[in-house]
């Protein structure tokens, strides 16, 4: 019945930080969820980093809910469609992602970075 001890041994700082994303993500079942919460609640090091975890994903959730404002969208949409119509033997498709950190003493940093990509229809 060893199974039995395993779900009730507390849980490790390297088996916290290894399951972190999964637990924040509720992805881990009932007992590891379990295990993971009364680790994080009773190790400050682990309780703090799962906040910045949690933290980063918020901002991350808030610049990703920004929509772009019309004017952007309408110009983007105008270049997709002469591209579309102009280009028969192959497309071409941009990919912009932003990632924008904010760190405890206030200073935001954004990465942009943008890939082309190009494939042959037909």
């Amino acid at each position: 019945m060893g199974g039995s001890q395993e779900k009730d041994e507390p849980c490790s700082c390297s088996e916290a930080r290894e399951h972190l994303e999964r637990f924040l993500d509720h992805e881990c079942d009932g007992d590891m969820t379990a295990r993971l919460a009364g680790h994080v609640a009773s190790c400050e090091h682990c309780s703090r980093i799962a906040d910045a975890e949690t933290h980063l994903r918020e901002i991350l959730r808030s610049r990703c809910a920004e929509q772009a404002p019309p004017e952007l969208r309408a110009r983007v949409l105008g270049r997709l469609a002469v591209m579309r119509s102009t280009t028969s033997a192959a497309s071409v498709t941009s990919v912009t992602s932003m990632t924008s950190v904010t760190t405890a003493d206030g200073t935001t940093t954004v990465r942009s970075q943008t890939q082309t990509i190009r494939y042959r229809l037909g």
